[in-house]
């Protein structure tokens, strides 16, 4: 079943970078979790989430590097794009856990450390 997830997880972002919907593949109440030194640290709930980054960035995207099966959840590491409202260019390496039930999304959260993605899961480098 975990290889089922990092396909599930690998899916959304080759439409994402392909400008398309992943919509099928998250649930609609899906938990966006922040960590807790996130500007609007804490949970929050629904699909449409995902896209709050880009009232700062409107052009973001994550380039994904790896992919890394840890059972229900799937660790992504990859590079961080964007351009903010002012033109400044911002490029950065996080690390974020997909938790996978039913080939969907359920479950989102984000790390600037990729470190602390793998720690989250119980995974090391």
């Amino acid at each position: 079943m975990s290889h089922a997830n990092v396909e599930v997880v690998r899916s959304i972002y080759e439409l994402w970078s392909r400008h398309e919907s992943a919509r099928h593949l998250i649930d609609p109440q899906l938990e966006y979790v922040n960590p807790s030194y996130a500007v609007e640290s804490g949970t929050q709930r629904g699909r449409s989430t995902l896209g709050k980054v880009r009232e700062v960035y409107p052009d973001f995207r994550v380039d994904p590097e790896r992919f890394l099966d840890a059972g229900e959840d799937v660790v992504v590491i990859g590079i961080a794009r964007g351009t903010s409202a002012s033109g400044v260019q911002a490029q950065w390496r996080q690390g974020y856990v997909w938790t996978i039930r039913d080939g969907r999304a359920v479950r989102f959260r984000w790390f600037n450390n990729p470190d602390e993605a793998l720690e989250a899961v119980g995974l090391q480098e």
